[in-house]
C-alpha cells in the first residue's frame, strides 16, 4: 500500500511539473506575440511617416502596412473602419508583384503602374485621413 501512495504522489508531481512547464511555454509565446505586435505597430508608424514624407513608393508603402496589419492585428478593419485603405491596398495587392511582376511584359507593367498612380491620386485625401487615424491608433 505505501508503494501505491508513492506512485500516486509521483504521478501528481509529474503532472504538476508538466502543467507548470506548459504554462511557462504559453507565457513565453504570449510575450513573443506581444513584442511582435509592438514591433509591427512601430513599423506601421515608420511606414506612415515615410508615406507622408514621400520617401518611399506609396503603393509599396500601403502594401507593407497592409501586410503588417493582416499579420499582427487581424481585427484592424472592423476596429478602425479604414474602408478606403482596405479598398486601395486590396486592389494593389491583387496586381502582380515580385517575381510574377518581373515575368510580365513591360507594357502591362506600365499599365499596372499607371493604374496604381491613378488609384492613389483619386483617393489621396481619404487615404491621408485614414492613415493619420491609423497612426494615432498605433501610437496608443
Amino acid at each position: 500500500m505505501p508503494w501505491l501512495i508513492a506512485l500516486g504522489v509521483t504521478v501528481v508531481l509529474g503532472l504538476g511539473w508538466y502543467a507548470w512547464s506548459l504554462t511557462r511555454q504559453v507565457k513565453t509565446l504570449e510575450r513573443k506575440r506581444a513584442r511582435a505586435r509592438q514591433d509591427a505597430l512601430s513599423g506601421i508608424q515608420i511606414l506612415i511617416d515615410s508615406y507622408f514624407d514621400e520617401q518611399v513608393d506609396r503603393s509599396e508603402c500601403l502594401l507593407r502596412i497592409r501586410v503588417l496589419l493582416d499579420a499582427h492585428h487581424d481585427c484592424w478593419l472592423s476596429e478602425l473602419k479604414l474602408d478606403r485603405f482596405d479598398e486601395v491596398s486590396g486592389t494593389i495587392l491583387a496586381m502582380p508583384f515580385g517575381e510574377v511582376r518581373q515575368q510580365i511584359d513591360a507594357a502591362t507593367r506600365h499599365e499596372h503602374d499607371a493604374a496604381r498612380r491613378q488609384l492613389l491620386q483619386i483617393h489621396e485625401a481619404e487615404l491621408d485621413g485614414e492613415l493619420q487615424r491609423l497612426k494615432e491608433w498605433a501610437n496608443q
